[in-house]
């Protein structure tokens, strides 16, 4: 805590999610004093496409300040600063009067897959490597402004201002353009090794430079709470609200992974396995994602599957559609199975698959099923299916650069030990656990607790902040077990592919 603040006085962290926006108060001794959270919908009004009207984020985070502000039982005196973070990949589009011309287009949307390889195409493939860094997906900003480039074009034309949409609210609050090199970073216009928006990719999207906002470090103070929010949200005009960051790098963030040569590991709905570098460690393959860190000077390089916690999920409903069966009675049967399920293999790609295949396509299978396999043999399977996708991350990872000898693992699929000892074993790696569950949004405050001067720096607020649990170490006979079984994972991603059905091999 810096000289002249209180020990009473807080921070604020938000959240923009995908299904919500979430708000948590933080002391300046980094603890979590209370939160709020506000939910609401996706809209999908055709096949393939998926938006959000900005305005349902600015009511949502108004009710979750003020339901965090009551939980906390804090003043609005206290709130010393205001961080956010959101959503990757979106598109808010602001017309002069910095009103959106239309619904924000989310990462979610794929409504321009068709248009990724004409985008492509104008572009020389060492384009693509060096500057982008990532390969273009459906989603990212560069692809959904093509887009509306194409359909569109009188939006863009009508644009003072594209947005991603934590940006969005740092504009409400303060009245201030801006975005931050982490969400900046990912729109696929920007490069991330120069740190600066990039002609090339935007010439190749059809997006005039000259409507990418200013961008600044994560923990810069952009500007101050103007009275009429301040008044929506229960607090008092004049708060510094920083930049803030995207969701991911907000997450590593309230983990802990601040310094490179840090790994981290997400067992939510998907998954993501991350790596902080000084320098940006790019796939040349492209199977991976790269993008700038909210700590000055690193970069964070990602793999992601998509079928994490989902699987499970999945795999209770099928046997249980009521949800009579609960996942501690599942997780129990698996728990008395032998590493390896008795040779029954799990291929969790249920929602098509990134890292290392790049397949949206790509489907799931049982195989080597049984008459002797039971219940619990399938739902171990599940779990290492998922672990043996992590393990395809993991060497992906290792042909860009050195790996971590342990990783911090959050993320709902995380809180089990069984699925964290199993990830333990297939991977080879210790893994330690970080207690809470809002990483992300206390991310966001610590960075507001940065540019507020509540904490001297990024390393002591990381201290007093992250409380880091228990760690599970792999276990060499598990490990051998679960090497033999990955050379059988491997192997039927491509078998799967000779027999899909007409239209998607």
């Amino acid at each position: 805590m810096k000289l002249g603040l209180q020990r009473n006085d807080v921070v604020l962290g938000i959240d923009v999610g995908t299904q919500s926006t979430k708000c948590v108060v933080l002391d300046a001794a980094g603890q979590p004093r209370g939160s709020g959270q506000a939910g609401y919908d996706v809209e999908l009004p055709r096949p393939h496409w998926a938006e959000q009207a900005p305005e349902t984020w600015w009511q949502a985070a108004t009710n979750a300040v003020r339901q965090a502000l009551r939980a906390a039982n804090v003043s609005p005196g206290q709130v010393q600063g205001i961080g956010l973070a959101g959503q990757m990949h979106g598109v808010v589009v602001l017309g002069h009067d910095l009103n959106p011309l239309r619904p924000a287009i989310i990462w979610m949307d794929r409504r321009s897959a068709n248009l990724c390889e004409t985008i492509l195409a104008r572009l020389m493939p060492e384009d693509v490597t060096t500057i982008a860094g990532n390969q273009l997906s459906p989603g990212f900003a560069g692809a959904s402004l093509a887009w509306l480039r194409e359909a569109e074009p009188d939006t863009l034309d009508r644009a003072r201002v594209v947005l991603q949409p934590k940006d969005y609210l740092v504009l409400r609050l303060t009245g201030e353009i801006s975005s931050d090199v982490s969400d900046a970073s990912a729109t696929w216009l920007y490069d991330i090794a120069q740190r600066c928006w990039s002609e090339t990719l935007a010439n190749a999207c059809g997006v005039p430079l000259d409507i990418l906002p200013p961008v600044y470090g994560s923990g810069d103070v952009v500007g101050k709470l103007h009275p009429q929010p301040a008044e929506s949200l229960g607090l008092r005009a004049g708060i510094p609200v920083v930049a803030g960051a995207a969701d991911q790098a907000a997450l590593l963030l309230g983990i802990g992974v601040v310094e490179p040569g840090r790994g981290s590991i997400a067992l939510g709905t998907g998954g993501q396995m991350t790596i902080v570098s000084a320098h940006p460690r790019i796939d040349p393959e492209l199977r991976l994602n790269t993008f700038c860190h909210a700590v000055p000077g690193l970069w964070y390089t990602m793999g992601a599957i998509l079928n994490g916690g989902i699987a499970l999920r999945w795999w209770r409903d099928v046997i249980s559609p009521s949800r009579d069966t609960t996942y501690p009675e599942l997780l129990a049967e698996a728990a008395v199975v032998p590493a390896g399920s008795e040779g029954l293999l799990f291929v969790p790609y249920l929602e098509g698959e990134r890292t290392p295949h790049m397949d949206p396509d790509a489907s799931g299978a049982f195989v080597g099923l049984t008459a002797r396999h039971q219940r619990g043999h399938m739902t171990r399977a599940v779990l290492e299916g998922v672990a043996y996708a992590f393990r395809d991350c993991l060497l992906v990872l290792q042909d860009t650069g050195p790996l971590p000898d342990h990783f911090l693992i959050g993320g709902g699929g995380a809180q089990g030990t069984l699925w964290r000892q199993i990830l333990a074993d297939v991977l080879g790696v210790s893994l330690q656990t970080v207690r809470g569950t809002e990483h992300t949004a206390q991310g966001a405050a610590l960075l507001a607790g940065l540019g507020a001067d509540v904490f001297y720096d990024l390393p002591q607020a990381v201290a007093h902040a992250v409380d880091y649990g228990s760690s599970e170490l792999p276990d060499p006979a598990e490990r051998a077990v679960y090497d033999t079984g990955f050379d059988r994972f491997r192997a039927l991603y491509p078998a799967l592919r000779t027999v899909r059905p007409d239209g998607l091999g």
